[in-house]
């Protein structure tokens, strides 16, 4: 009995898996990050603004959704050819929430996001190369 490998087609079903698990990983990362700013209770202090009252958040927790703008602005891309996936968020004021200022302590949410989700990488990055070879 003989067998033949074709290493073109084992390759391209082994580079999917990989790019369909680094899609899975920042998807995960981005619903985190998400989760993060939609989710309370917050600890910050509580203010009223047009009619409504609102709880921020304190400094060193993710921020408190208000309009949902932020939580809506969190995206996933993916770059060369696949293999790198980012997540972002495009409303202005995000970087200053994720990093402070020099008037505002951080209220981070997208690195405890990959934090929170980076040592799954490589197991759900595995197990969709399994699958695409099987």
């Amino acid at each position: 009995m003989t067998v033949r490998l074709n290493e073109a087609e084992i390759m391209a079903r082994a580079l999917q898996g990989v790019r369909h698990g680094i899609v899975a990983c920042a998807e995960a990362v981005r619903n985190e990050a998400v989760s993060a700013v939609l989710s309370p209770p917050k600890t910050g202090r509580i203010y009223r603004r047009r009619g409504v009252e609102h709880q921020a958040s304190a400094p060193g927790e993710a921020p408190a959704s208000d309009t949902g703008r932020l939580a809506n602005s969190i995206r996933t891309s993916y770059r060369e050819n696949g293999l790198v996936g980012v997540v972002s968020a495009s409303t202005a004021y995000a970087a200053y929430l994720e990093f402070g200022t020099v008037k505002m302590e951080p209220r981070p949410f997208m690195r405890p996001a990959l934090a929170r989700r980076r040592e799954s990488f490589e197991a759900t990055i595995a197990s969709f190369v399994r699958a695409a070879l099987r």
